[in-house]
């Protein structure tokens, strides 16, 4: 599982949801768990040499038809929270960098291929180590306890273990809020009710509705703490191993390119200086804590 992730591009949990979303649209289970592993079942086995044929002629057609884009297109590719939170309200400047061509942004969950040019750059969740490309921090992930001013006043005084008793919302699984809850000093972490969602922004805006508390995912989601929809929750706020990194073939030198990638570092940049300015004592929080 761990293995899948680092190779999709998201995390630990969203590779486990999409496996349960899998055996429930089949109707019965692809893999068989075995302590921490697991290993496919014979109708897993069935199903991937089937799909993988299916795959292989889609991948034939796709690669047909994308031979006639726009062969002056610039293709980004990220995770559809990533567009929609982060990288859309910043096209227009991304745009002002290479005038002239149509810079396409592509929401998706699969692992984009930047090594045979499928896309050109990638915007990839994970360690910063995949073969074949080259890659550089966009910014990290920082994990901070939120919910709407409301929920957050009825919330106040409690513990860091009764907060695990109230309604999370979840992107993915629960392995986030269970790691949360081991660094936040929880020996064993028993979760309450929860509510679960494929996206993070989706997952936010549920948050917005008050409808339970949010591990939110800054520098990324951290304009829902601007705009004060959401607010910090007094615990602690974790550092992930995981951080949000750009990806483009190894040996990239198209100059467009380049430039592209060199603003959106200094996007990141500048968006991660405006939020731990913004929330230092959350910063710093969470950045000591990893250095311990």
């Amino acid at each position: 599982m761990t293995a899948a992730a680092e190779r999709l591009g998201i995390t630990h949990g969203a590779v486990s949801r999409r496996i349960l979303s899998l055996e429930q649209w089949l109707g019965t289970p692809v893999f068989e768990r075995l302590g921490r592993g697991v290993r496919p079942t014979p109708q897993g086995t069935i199903f991937l040499r089937r799909a993988e044929r299916s795959l292989n002629a889609i991948e034939a057609l796709r690669s047909e038809l994308g031979s006639r884009r726009d062969p002056g297109a610039i293709r980004i590719s990220a995770l559809p929270s990533m567009v929609r939170l982060w990288l859309m309200p910043r096209l227009r400047r991304l745009e002002a960098i290479a005038p002239g061509r149509t810079i396409e942004i592509i929401p998706e969950h699969r692992m984009a291929q930047v090594q045979n040019r499928d896309m050109d750059i990638a915007v990839r969740y994970g360690t910063g180590s995949w073969p074949g490309v080259d890659t550089h921090l966009l910014f990290p992930d920082i994990a901070i306890p939120a919910a709407t001013p409301e929920l957050a006043a009825r919330l106040a005084g409690i513990s860091a273990r009764d907060l695990m008793k109230e309604t999370l919302l979840i992107d993915g699984d629960s392995s986030d809020w269970q790691e949360w809850g081991r660094r936040a000093g929880i020996q064993r972490t028993l979760l309450g009710s929860k509510r679960q969602f494929l996206d993070h922004d989706v997952a936010i805006e549920a948050s917005r509705q008050g409808l339970g508390v949010i591990l939110l995912r800054a520098p990324m989601a951290a304009s829902a703490l601007y705009d004060k929809s959401l607010q910090a929750l007094p615990f602690p706020a974790i550092l992930s191993m995981r951080a949000h990194y750009i990806a483009v073939r190894a040996g990239e030198r198209r100059p467009d390119v380049l430039a592209l990638i060199d603003e959106l570092r200094s996007i990141g940049a500048e968006a991660t200086a405006h939020f731990n300015g913004a929330f230092p004592e959350i910063a710093a929080q969470a950045f000591d804590a990893q250095g311990n």
